[in-house]
């Protein structure tokens, strides 16, 4: 049976396995966390360049309703 020093003996080993897993998850982690924040910024840009296209599609529709000359015609 195993006593108090082999089951010590056994979690080191394991913790010591197990270091380079838990490092390349805190990675993941990180780089996730990284993702997101992007993510997020896309997100908001994304919103500003949706409320420009709008403005300039409902400037587009008001403009093809008026009639205005580009150039003055010469005489």
């Amino acid at each position: 049976m195993l006593d108090e020093k082999d089951l010590q003996a056994i979690a080191q080993l394991m913790d010591s396995k197990l270091k380079p897993v838990n490092e390349r998850l805190d990675s993941i982690d990180e780089r996730l966390d990284k993702m997101q924040d992007g993510i997020e910024t896309l997100k908001d840009d994304s919103k500003v360049t949706r409320n420009a296209v709008n403005n300039l599609l409902d400037w587009a529709e008001d403009a093809s309703i008026q009639i205005t000359p580009l150039f003055k015609k010469a005489k």
